[in-house]
């Protein structure tokens, strides 16, 4: 089988000579449908073979609906890794299952010899079993890069209901011969067995698709859709016994790449191995809902090889759910990283040029300014990492595809030159470095030098007053930080009696990052100073021009953080058909569903706490964006897959 080992590349890079073992990427060749519009729903997912009989016993095959109301030509096309070379091999064999007897068809583009759309040499025979097509393509020689396959070709189609057509591999030989060896393997959509676990009838079920959120840490073409059933067992998921057993003794750490509709224990099981079996929990749990998250699973303790692996997505005990939901999962990889991949990271530098466009060094009708880095060689291409503007002085480039900890070092250059007069940091000055950090990066400078700005801190004191831990008569507020030598005795916040305290900080130098904490009364006390027990700094990034950060003391806006409701809120199933069910343990006083360009296609205030069912069967099939906002002021976004 044809697999794509861009991940198994990457790995390499990553652990250096350990050597990675990919289990299963569940990568088959990409089939791009072919469907006479919106109206035709025919689709190909990857099924576990329905009938194992006669000339097909493999485990996994295509599965084609066909839509009555499609074209004569449904089936897929794709663009293959690995040409077809039909120079000494002539003839394409594919083993389908049909309901019906109706023609085949099989295609060749762009190789040397031009196209060739050839109909099936000998027809169907056969129905409710697997027959071996063959298609004859000696007229042609060398290399074709494109494959198409339509294998329920009638006009007019003729059909009264869906059908549903099972095809499987795909190979090429030099022997018109049905059920002839393969000289080579285009596509036979084998995969490790995934063999369901729980009591029939509650065992849910696995099929390959493609991904339904390309997004994040994978952008893979295909994925394993896990429907969880409501009723089955804490334990469900699969277990395989793989055709090459792995070994544990220098790669330790089993990555798996999650997306799922809640939060729950995930597990992961090794079996048959010397040192004995080993059921283990991620190393760290789960963080997010409707995004891909990479779970490892440490097996330190454990050596040798093992024939048999179980995986285990949703151990909630009970299970506690009111209805099935759907989890998909991916690259199931062993290596010896314990880290779990990072989804890429965008940087946006901006840069004002102002103070140079005065002394005239810039004409921005004539003029360019970009970035030369370690990112790109220090010699960027024409164009590529030139910044733009909105004729305001302030320019912008986004640097994308970055990994969280990567060490920037670069300089900003006008016209691309690296003469004193033109490039940052004369006679040899010293580089900018940023280090890219998890979520929103933006890197703020003026050209050849840093400017200054002003940042007003306010923090919300209302709940450390509920409690009883802060009196606006006696007590008051200050800041300590790296703007202050870590000494806040003149920085007290004043207020205006709203329970807001503030302060102005001039003279803060633009793109520098402040580290700081409030203080009630100056002191450093546990009780008193936020973030007790050694807990995090807060960081802010300067921007350019008066800007203001805004905070509850200690996060504590009503006990959550005042930027997340992450792990208050839960929504199921997800993706979702008709009814999004929503439960919250804090209190909401809204949620807003938006589709993929901003437009508000539902919203409700006051949702209050406890759960609550949205009615979504009037949206249209595709993306959205489900945010929530609580009582304090704090909210959280997720993505809702509607279908």
């Amino acid at each position: 089988m044809k697999r794509n080992l861009l991940i198994f590349i990457m790995l390499l890079t990553i652990v250096g000579f350990s050597r990675a073992q990919v289990i299963s990427d569940f990568e088959v060749i990409h089939m791009n449908l072919m469907v006479g519009g919106a109206t035709d729903l025919s689709n190909i997912t990857v099924v576990p073979n329905p009938d194992p009989t006669g000339i097909n016993t493999s485990n996994w095959v295509a599965k084609l609906v066909r839509d009555k109301d499609g074209v004569s030509w449904c089936g897929f096309w794709s663009p293959l890794t690995d040409s077809v070379d039909v120079t000494d091999n002539k003839y394409v064999h594919v083993k389908v299952w049909k309901p019906r007897i109706s023609p085949i068809k099989f295609k060749l583009e762009g190789g040397p010899a031009g196209n060739l759309e050839d109909t099936a040499m000998i027809h169907q025979s056969t129905i409710g079993a697997w027959e071996d097509i063959v298609f004859n393509f000696s007229s042609k020689t060398g290399k074709y890069h494109i494959i198409a396959f339509m294998p329920d070709f009638a006009e007019p189609v003729g059909l009264t209901e869906d059908i549903v057509i099972y095809f499987d591999d795909i190979v090429v030989n030099n022997d018109p011969t049905p059920n002839s060896a393969a000289a080579y393997v285009i596509e036979d959509y084998e995969l490790i067995k995934l063999n369901l676990m729980g009591d029939p009838p509650n065992q849910g079920e696995m099929t390959v698709i493609g991904n339904p959120d390309p997004a994040g840490i994978n952008l893979s073409n295909y994925v394993v859709k896990f429907v969880r059933p409501k009723n089955g067992v804490a334990w469900a998921g699969f277990w395989s016994l793989l055709p090459e057993p792995i070994d544990v003794t220098t790669n330790k750490y089993m990555h798996v790449k999650v997306w799922k509709p809640l939060i729950s224990p995930i597990k992961f099981k090794i079996e048959g191995g010397a040192s004995g079996d080993s059921e283990i929990e991620s190393t760290g749990p789960q963080t997010s809902t409707g995004v891909w998250e990479d779970m490892v699973f440490d097996y330190t303790t454990k050596t040798g090889t093992y024939p048999k692996i179980a995986f285990m997505p949703d151990f909630a005990d009970p299970v506690g759910l009111t209805e099935d939901i759907t989890i998909y999962f991916d690259d199931i990889i062993l290596n010896n990283d314990p880290n779990p991949i990072s989804p890429p990271v965008n940087v946006t530098l901006n840069v004002n040029m102002s103070y140079w466009i005065d002394l005239g060094k810039l004409n921005p009708a004539t003029g360019f300014v970009d970035v030369a880095g370690n990112f790109n060689g220090w010699n960027p291409a024409a164009g590529t990492y030139h910044f733009t503007t909105t004729n305001d002085s302030i320019y912008t480039l986004t640097l994308e595809n970055l990994t969280v900890g990567d060490n920037l070092e670069f300089k900003y250059r006008i016209n691309g030159s690296w003469a004193d007069s033109t490039s940052e940091f004369p006679g040899g000055g010293p580089n900018r470095t940023y280090t890219v950090v998890p979520g929103e990066n933006v890197y703020n400078g003026w050209y050849n030098n840093d400017s200054v700005s002003s940042v007003t801190f306010e923090v919300n004191m209302y709940n450390f007053e509920l409690l009883g831990k802060f009196h606006p008569t006696t007590d008051f507020v200050d800041i300590a930080g790296s703007l202050n030598n870590w000494d806040g005795t003149n920085y007290h916040l004043i207020t205006e009696d709203d329970s807001i305290y503030y302060i102005m900080v001039d003279s803060l130098k633009f793109g520098s990052i402040v580290e700081f904490k409030y203080r009630i009364n100056g002191s450093w006390a546990d009780s008193t100073c936020e973030f007790p027990a050694g807990g995090p700094n807060r960081k802010y990034t300067v921007p350019a021009g008066p800007s203001v950060f805004s905070a509850w003391y200690n996060n504590q806006g009503v006990g959550i953080s005042e930027n997340s409701l992450a792990g208050y809120v839960q929504t199921y199933p997800n993706p979702v058909k008709d009814v999004l069910n929503v439960t919250t343990s804090i209190e909401l006083n809204k949620v807003v569903i938006t589709n993929t360009v901003g437009q508000v296609v539902y919203s409700q205030d006051a949702v209050g706490v406890g759960r609550k069912a949205i009615n979504v069967s009037d949206l249209s099939t595709g993306m959205y964006f489900i945010t929530f906002y609580g009582k304090s002021g704090g909210q959280y976004t997720q993505k809702v897959l509607k279908y």
